[in-house]
């Protein structure tokens, strides 16, 4: 799995971490149709969320930003 995780990723010029990052998350995916997760093996490193995610986010912050008064 992280072997073509990290092919894709080189051939579309991304780098070896965004490469190990989306196989964490697609390790956790599936482990979640188990009802476990990264957290259930101590060893394994997080993922990071996803970068489009966090704009998300940072977006709706933005938004929900404004003075009520």
């Amino acid at each position: 799995m992280s072997h073509d995780t990290r092919h894709r990723h080189i051939m579309n010029g991304g780098t070896i971490e965004d490469a190990s990052n989306d196989t964490l998350l697609l390790l956790e995916a599936k482990l979640a149709l188990t009802n476990k997760g990264l957290h259930d093996f101590p060893e394994m490193p997080f993922a990071l969320p996803p970068i489009e995610l966090l704009l998300v986010n940072l977006q709706l912050a933005t938004e929900f930003d404004y003075d009520t008064d």
